[in-house]
Protein backbone atom coordinates (compact mmCIF):
# COMPACT_ATOMS: atom_id res chain seq x y z
CA UNK A 1 0.00 0.00 0.00
CA UNK A 2 1.25 3.34 -0.90
CA UNK A 3 1.58 5.97 1.77
CA UNK A 4 1.34 9.31 1.75
CA UNK A 5 4.56 11.40 1.92
CA UNK A 6 3.93 12.81 5.27
CA UNK A 7 1.34 12.24 8.13
CA UNK A 8 -0.22 14.11 11.09
CA UNK A 9 0.68 17.54 9.52
CA UNK A 10 -0.38 20.56 9.05
CA UNK A 11 1.01 23.16 6.25
CA UNK A 12 1.15 26.90 7.63
CA UNK A 13 3.23 28.50 4.90
CA UNK A 14 5.08 28.30 1.73
CA UNK A 15 8.29 27.64 3.56
CA UNK A 16 7.00 24.34 5.51
CA UNK A 17 5.44 22.87 1.98
CA UNK A 18 8.65 23.38 0.29
CA UNK A 19 10.83 22.00 3.08
CA UNK A 20 8.25 19.28 2.58
CA UNK A 21 9.11 19.20 -0.95
CA UNK A 22 13.07 19.26 -0.20
CA UNK A 23 12.81 16.14 2.23
CA UNK A 24 10.72 14.85 -0.80
CA UNK A 25 14.13 15.79 -3.53
CA UNK A 26 16.60 14.16 -0.44
CA UNK A 27 14.63 11.00 -0.37
CA UNK A 28 13.94 11.58 3.28
CA UNK A 29 10.32 11.40 2.75
CA UNK A 30 8.33 9.49 -0.09
CA UNK A 31 6.82 10.83 -2.96
CA UNK A 32 3.57 9.66 -4.47
CA UNK A 33 3.73 8.11 -7.67
CA UNK A 34 0.79 6.54 -8.55
CA UNK A 35 -2.70 7.60 -8.02
CA UNK A 36 -4.37 6.42 -4.64
CA UNK A 37 -6.66 2.81 -5.10
CA UNK A 38 -9.87 2.44 -3.25
CA UNK A 39 -8.01 1.27 -0.14
CA UNK A 40 -5.29 4.39 -0.07
CA UNK A 41 -8.09 6.81 -0.67
CA UNK A 42 -10.08 5.59 2.34
CA UNK A 43 -7.32 5.62 5.30
CA UNK A 44 -6.93 9.40 3.95
CA UNK A 45 -7.46 11.75 6.61
CA UNK A 46 -6.78 14.93 8.27
CA UNK A 47 -3.33 15.58 8.52
CA UNK A 48 -2.62 13.45 5.57
CA UNK A 49 0.00 15.07 3.28
CA UNK A 50 1.21 13.82 -0.51
CA UNK A 51 3.70 15.16 -2.40
CA UNK A 52 3.66 14.12 -6.27
CA UNK A 53 5.22 14.68 -9.67
CA UNK A 54 3.05 16.34 -12.38
CA UNK A 55 3.43 14.05 -15.61
CA UNK A 56 4.07 15.92 -18.62
CA UNK A 57 1.78 15.44 -21.19
CA UNK A 58 3.79 13.23 -24.42
CA UNK A 59 2.22 10.51 -25.98
CA UNK A 60 -0.38 8.39 -24.68
CA UNK A 61 1.88 5.22 -24.86
CA UNK A 62 4.99 7.43 -23.05
CA UNK A 63 5.95 6.06 -19.93
CA UNK A 64 7.10 8.98 -18.33
CA UNK A 65 6.59 8.90 -14.98
CA UNK A 66 4.67 10.77 -12.72
CA UNK A 67 0.70 11.50 -12.20
CA UNK A 68 -1.74 13.03 -14.63
CA UNK A 69 -4.17 14.33 -12.26
CA UNK A 70 -4.35 12.98 -8.47
CA UNK A 71 -7.67 11.43 -7.23
CA UNK A 72 -8.46 11.74 -3.55
CA UNK A 73 -12.02 9.91 -4.45
CA UNK A 74 -13.94 13.16 -2.28
CA UNK A 75 -16.40 15.44 -4.23
CA UNK A 76 -14.51 19.36 -3.83
CA UNK A 77 -16.16 22.25 -4.13
CA UNK A 78 -14.86 25.24 -5.82
CA UNK A 79 -11.20 26.43 -5.36
CA UNK A 80 -10.53 29.61 -2.74
CA UNK A 81 -7.08 31.05 -3.57
CA UNK A 82 -4.69 32.37 -0.26
CA UNK A 83 -1.56 33.30 -0.49
CA UNK A 84 -0.32 30.84 -2.65
CA UNK A 85 -2.25 28.29 -1.82
CA UNK A 86 -5.78 26.57 -3.10
CA UNK A 87 -7.94 25.69 -0.70
CA UNK A 88 -11.17 22.93 -1.66
CA UNK A 89 -13.90 22.28 0.96
CA UNK A 90 -15.52 18.99 0.60
CA UNK A 91 -18.84 18.95 -0.60
CA UNK A 92 -22.19 16.78 0.84
CA UNK A 93 -22.19 13.47 -1.09
CA UNK A 94 -23.50 10.14 -1.26
CA UNK A 95 -19.58 9.12 -2.28
CA UNK A 96 -19.14 5.39 -0.78
CA UNK A 97 -15.72 6.38 -0.14
CA UNK A 98 -16.28 9.48 1.53
CA UNK A 99 -18.77 8.39 3.78
CA UNK A 100 -17.04 5.09 4.84
CA UNK A 101 -13.72 7.08 5.22
CA UNK A 102 -15.37 9.67 7.76
CA UNK A 103 -17.43 6.77 9.70
CA UNK A 104 -13.80 5.04 9.69
CA UNK A 105 -12.35 7.94 11.01
CA UNK A 106 -14.84 8.33 13.87
CA UNK A 107 -15.61 11.75 11.78
CA UNK A 108 -18.19 13.33 10.20
CA UNK A 109 -16.45 16.64 9.84
CA UNK A 110 -16.15 17.54 6.13
CA UNK A 111 -12.06 18.01 4.56
CA UNK A 112 -10.79 20.76 3.97
CA UNK A 113 -7.78 20.13 0.91
CA UNK A 114 -5.16 22.46 0.49
CA UNK A 115 -2.96 22.59 -2.57
CA UNK A 116 0.27 24.11 -3.47
CA UNK A 117 2.26 23.70 -6.78
CA UNK A 118 6.23 24.60 -7.64
CA UNK A 119 8.20 24.08 -10.62
CA UNK A 120 11.21 22.58 -9.39
CA UNK A 121 14.90 21.28 -11.33
CA UNK A 122 15.26 17.63 -10.90
CA UNK A 123 17.82 15.57 -12.69
CA UNK A 124 15.75 14.49 -15.46
CA UNK A 125 14.78 18.16 -16.14
CA UNK A 126 12.06 20.69 -15.06
CA UNK A 127 9.20 19.06 -13.43
CA UNK A 128 5.98 20.52 -11.87
CA UNK A 129 5.30 19.36 -8.02
CA UNK A 130 1.94 19.21 -6.34
CA UNK A 131 1.64 19.46 -2.76
CA UNK A 132 -1.84 17.83 -1.48
CA UNK A 133 -2.87 18.49 2.42
CA UNK A 134 -6.10 17.18 4.38
CA UNK A 135 -7.26 18.49 7.26
CA UNK A 136 -10.84 19.62 9.25
CA UNK A 137 -11.41 22.41 10.78
CA UNK A 138 -11.89 20.94 13.86
CA UNK A 139 -8.08 19.13 13.89
CA UNK A 140 -6.37 21.24 12.34
CA UNK A 141 -4.94 23.20 15.74
CA UNK A 142 -4.04 19.53 17.04
CA UNK A 143 -1.33 18.56 13.62
CA UNK A 144 1.60 18.79 13.94
CA UNK A 145 4.15 21.46 12.08
CA UNK A 146 7.57 20.93 10.33
CA UNK A 147 8.67 22.56 13.02
CA UNK A 148 7.81 19.81 15.16
CA UNK A 149 9.84 17.26 12.93
CA UNK A 150 13.20 16.98 14.12
CA UNK A 151 14.80 15.38 10.78
CA UNK A 152 12.75 18.21 8.69
CA UNK A 153 12.84 21.03 11.17
CA UNK A 154 17.09 20.93 10.56
CA UNK A 155 16.03 21.30 6.75
CA UNK A 156 17.62 24.27 4.91
CA UNK A 157 15.79 24.87 1.69
CA UNK A 158 18.32 26.35 -0.89
CA UNK A 159 17.33 29.83 -2.41
CA UNK A 160 14.54 29.74 -5.71
CA UNK A 161 14.93 26.18 -5.59
CA UNK A 162 11.38 25.53 -5.26
CA UNK A 163 9.39 28.14 -7.87
CA UNK A 164 5.39 28.48 -6.78
CA UNK A 165 3.83 27.74 -9.91
CA UNK A 166 1.11 30.26 -9.05
CA UNK A 167 3.57 32.98 -8.99
CA UNK A 168 5.46 32.08 -12.14
CA UNK A 169 1.71 31.81 -14.14
CA UNK A 170 1.40 35.65 -13.70
CA UNK A 171 4.60 36.57 -15.05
Amino acid sequence: MQRPTCTGIRIRSTHDADVLFHAVALNILPMVVRRLDSDERMALCSGCVYVWEERWHGPPDTTEPGIERFTDGRAWGPSRARDDFLFYYEKSSNSKISTLANSKAGSSQKMIKQTYSVYVNTSAGLRKWHLNAYYTQETVDDLATVDDIPMLRRLVVPEARYICARASRSR
